[in-house]
């Protein structure tokens, strides 16, 4: 497919919230996959997407997070992988039918600290296969998520872009001195110029927490970055999880400051959603 030219999230608008949180919650066996349920409980993908979209979400992502990744491999064989993107794409449509449906791709976790680089071309073939599935099930664009390695996430954005879809990049950063960073050192500003550069229709975070780092960065998207940010933090680990309403509370500096289009990621269910999206509507009546 020819690549189109990216196409941003034009206005404020609601993501969706944590999928593995809510099949864990359903009986997920705590280390399967979430995929393994699009062809086993396809009802209990569908009622997490159908949630999010009754609490506003307006983009919901597809139950195809390890679809690049070689931890698939041992649910479903290649050949197998368009079926189970296809299904995802089905899931979200029907269950949601309002919402933009996002084909997600997490990282390969063939990268890694100490680790040598693996085969860039092995990668990004990985990534094509995903995506071009995705594409083809009619996803109406592609969210790269969880990177933190700019190498495989210009992989997986180029893999992306050549589906013929828009495609957001976002990155799981850690918190150090009040700036989010990926693991090597590298700052946040510099990971979502890189992949803007590269072609990339909106870049931003998730997984990070919701407080002043956020809005730090969020601030500065929107002075320099000529792309939406995105962000989908994360209210907490388990036993932690902030509630809805402090969710929104720690999220308002990081909307006050620009950021205009977010969601939740682990941790987050409808509750997060439905008080991130009072926010953002007081926030837009000013």
């Amino acid at each position: 497919m020819t690549p189109t030219a990216p196409r941003p999230l034009e206005r404020p608008t609601l993501l969706d919230g944590a999928m593995g949180t809510a099949l864990l919650a359903a009986g997920l066996p705590a280390g399967a996959l979430p995929e393994a349920w699009v062809l086993e409980r396809p009802e209990a993908i569908a009622a997490v997407h159908a949630a999010h979209a009754a609490a506003g979400a307006e983009v919901v992502l597809t139950c195809t997070f390890n679809a690049a990744g070689p931890r698939l491999d041992a649910l479903v064989p290649p050949e197998r992988v368009g079926a189970l993107c296809a299904a995802a794409v089905r899931l979200a449509r029907g269950a949601a039918p309002a919402a933009r449906v996002a084909g997600d791709l997490g990282p390969t976790a063939l990268y890694g600290p100490g680790r040598p680089a693996p085969d860039a071309g092995l990668v990004r073939a990985r990534y094509a296969r995903a995506a071009d599935a995705l594409a083809a099930a009619g996803a109406d664009l592609l969210w790269v998520e969880s990177q933190w390695d700019l190498a495989e996430a210009r992989l997986a954005l180029d893999a992306a872009r050549a589906a013929g879809l828009p495609a957001v990049v976002t990155f799981s950063l850690r918190e150090e001195a009040g700036r989010l960073a990926a693991p090597d050192g590298t700052p946040a500003e510099a990971l979502l110029e890189a992949v803007v550069e590269a072609g990339a229709a909106a870049a931003g975070v998730n997984c990070v927490p919701a407080g002043a780092a956020l809005a730090a960065l969020a601030g500065w998207a929107a002075r320099r970055l000529p792309v939406r940010f995105v962000a989908k933090p994360s209210p907490g680990l388990p036993g932690a999880v902030l509630g809805p309403d402090a969710f929104a509370e720690a999220l308002r500096p990081a909307v006050e400051a620009g950021l205009t289009v977010a969601g939740g990621c682990c941790g987050a269910g409808p509750g997060h959603l439905a008080a991130l999206g009072r926010l953002q509507a007081r926030a837009r009546a000013g």
